[in-house]
């Protein structure tokens, strides 16, 4: 679109150079290639880094994965030996406890004597165990506010103690 000598230009009003300074001159052009090559140089060098923390990051954690399993594997027989300890302790336990020797002890040294049949109380106890739970209002909560919902709850803490 030409004007009056006015050249109008769509895009960047900045004009495109007819050559390329580094291709005539040898001492850009070998500065060009040197920060180019260094550019790439740094990029393989960080590469290499990475690759390497990579590797460091996994070795580190297999190197932790097996210290926890020596340990586990110490502490199981640690486990081991004192169970066996306590299984023998108890096997011992059921062979030197004699009843009859029991007893006398109780009737001679302690003076403890067999109840009369008027003496024995008998205690009924429930079979069904049940445990006693705290209702909490889900509607409340659901609705209310953070300071609500603490006096809630520490009222379901005090209710505790009654």
């Amino acid at each position: 679109m030409n004007q009056r000598g006015y050249e109008y230009v769509y895009g960047s009003a900045a004009r495109q150079l007819e050559y390329d300074v580094y291709e005539e001159n040898q001492v850009l052009k070998a500065k060009k290639t040197y920060r180019s090559h260094r550019k790439v140089k740094l990029r393989m060098v960080m590469a290499i880094l990475a690759v390497f923390a990579a590797g460091l990051a996994v070795m580190c954690r297999y190197a932790i994965i097996t210290k926890i399993s020596y340990q586990i594997n110490q502490r199981q027989k640690v486990y081991e030996s004192i169970r066996n300890e306590n299984s023998m302790l108890r096997v011992e336990i059921e062979t030197k406890t004699d009843l009859n020797e029991i007893k006398e002890v109780a009737e001679t040294r302690l003076g403890m004597q067999m109840p009369d049949k008027s003496q024995v109380v008998y205690i009924r106890v429930p079979r069904n165990d049940y445990t006693v739970l705290m209702s909490s209002d889900t509607g409340e909560e659901k609705n209310g506010n953070v300071i609500s919902k603490f006096i809630s709850r520490a009222a379901g803490f005090l209710r505790l103690f009654e």
